[in-house]
């Protein structure tokens, strides 16, 4: 289809009436309409978030269909068992595939699996020659037992095998194994990684072929840095590691791999869960960690275990002798389920405030104030504090500087701008955190720009004609 340069786009097209793109000029007997030149037109629909778009705009014209449906499939989220639809709507439309930079779902589907299904999927993959960001996630819909398995799933890496696309940004729960790591190899560009899966066997890299060497941005567990052994390792900006049910030996070999990423590092999460008896302290893992990130400026430790009034002294002395850059701390034991029991717990072995306490402050809001304004007064360059233990987020802010340097920065209490999670600081500015926290100003793509959790639903719409090709959108 070739563009007519003369042509203009009505903004307000009668009622009832598509309008007339190939009209002359108005006449006196009708009405002017207001008219956008297509050079003008399409610079402002890429300022239109997809999120705003409704597919209903193609129906205006044949000229708004095109410019629409590029922007609308340029990020799409397939409904949970909407899979098939989506791969069908790719066959019938390849102009569309080119169109998407950006695809998440699941591999629920509207009817029984079948063998062929996981096929289905990767003639769709294929198609999508100018993917950027691809998310794969396990259904909320789980399967019977002894009922065949949803495609794309753990064990199914072989979809992304031929698939000419270059990603940047990658979110999905294969197993960590051979098959995995060796794909990810082709994939050398990427600058974000996001991995949910479990490990299976040993994984060696190819020699100078290590996977995730330039990623900005990690979601890793602590399984995943044994590959590695003496190799090189990913310098990343902002990371997330996760701890499930380690033993102390693994926990520590993590920490010790850690120092070896801490070039760049200046937003850290770490996620634990345990069920053992024994497990390393956090206040040591950190000062493990904390010895190579003098840059950190956003810190965050969600953990199932609780500390006692002792281990959180010892983190704030790590965090003041180590962490002088750090601007946000978030505080987060018993976030998860508890594995000790209550009975194990005094006034004096489970407080959480540096100062002693009756049994009744255990849980008491006064306690946690407490611990934060120490925090405060140890480390001079943060700048909030946010509790999340147990539940409950209380957040405390340090006041801007009195003009009269003898006078001490005043705190207060305040509100989070976003919902707090382990993933928040995916879109944190490593430079300036409360740009998030306080403002709700995400730090842009490609590192952590926030994922796209609208759902989209496009009906399979035919070509506008046989003749009907995709004009050189491959660099939308």
């Amino acid at each position: 289809m070739t563009e007519d340069r003369g042509t203009t786009i009505p903004l307000v097209p009668d009622s009832g009436v598509l309008p007339d793109l190939h009209a002359g000029p108005a006449t006196h007997s009708s009405p002017a309409r207001p008219r956008v030149p297509p050079e003008l037109f399409r610079p402002i629909l890429q300022f239109i978030h997809p999120n705003d778009f409704d597919y209903n705009l193609c129906l205006i014209s044949r000229a708004f269909r095109i410019d629409v449906e590029a922007q609308f499939y340029k990020y799409v989220a397939v409904p949970e068992r909407g899979l098939l639809f989506f791969c069908e709507t790719m066959s019938i439309r390849p102009d569309l595939a080119l169109r998407v930079h950006r695809l998440a779902f699941t591999g629920s589907l509207h009817r029984e699996p079948e063998p062929e299904d996981n096929d289905t999927i990767a003639r769709m993959l294929r198609q999508l020659v100018n993917l950027k960001d691809l998310s794969i996630s396990q259904s909320r819909y789980l399967r019977p037992t002894g009922k065949s398995e949803w495609p794309a799933g753990c064990e199914d890496v072989h979809i992304l095998h031929g698939c000419s696309f270059r990603l940047e940004r990658l979110d999905c729960f294969f197993l960590w194994a051979e098959p995995f790591a060796r794909w990810l190899g082709t994939q050398p560009q990427l600058t974000a990684f996001e991995h949910s899966g479990s490990p299976r066997g040993q994984v060696h890299f190819a020699p100078d072929n290590a996977p995730l060497m330039n990623c900005g941005y990690l979601r890793i567990s602590s399984f995943l840095l044994t590959s590695y052994h003496d190799r090189p390792k990913p310098q990343p900006t902002a990371m997330r590691l996760d701890l499930h049910f380690a033993v102390p030996q693994e926990e520590f070999d993590a920490a010790r791999a850690m120092r070896e990423m801490s070039q760049n590092l200046k937003c850290f999460t770490l996620t634990r869960h345990t069920n053992h008896e024994e497990y390393m302290s956090t206040s040591r893992i950190l000062r493990t960690i904390a010895e190579k990130t003098p840059d950190l400026t956003s810190l965050a430790i969600y953990e199932s275990i609780d500390y006692s009034a002792g281990e959180n002294k010892r983190i704030l002395n790590v965090i003041k002798e180590h962490l002088k850059k750090l601007q946000v701390f978030v505080w987060a034991p018993l976030n998860y389920p508890v594995i000790q029991e209550e009975d194990d717990y005094s006034s004096s072995s489970s407080g959480f405030s540096i100062e002693s306490c009756t049994e009744d402050e255990i849980y008491s809001y006064d306690k946690t104030e407490r611990y934060a304004l120490a925090m405060f007064d140890a480390v001079p360059s943060l700048r909030m504090f946010i509790s999340f233990r147990k539940g409950p987020c209380h957040v405390w802010r340090r006041g801007p500087i009195p003009r009269d340097p003898k006078e001490l920065r005043p705190f207060k209490r305040t509100a989070l701008s976003i919902a707090l999670s382990e993933d928040t600081f995916r879109s944190v500015d490593p430079e300036n955190p409360l740009m998030l926290l306080a403002r709700n100003v995400p730090h842009g793509p490609p590192v952590a720009e926030a994922r796209i959790l609208q759902l989209y639903n496009a009906p399979i719409v035919p070509p506008i004609s046989r003749s009907a090709k995709s004009p050189g959108y491959q660099t939308w």
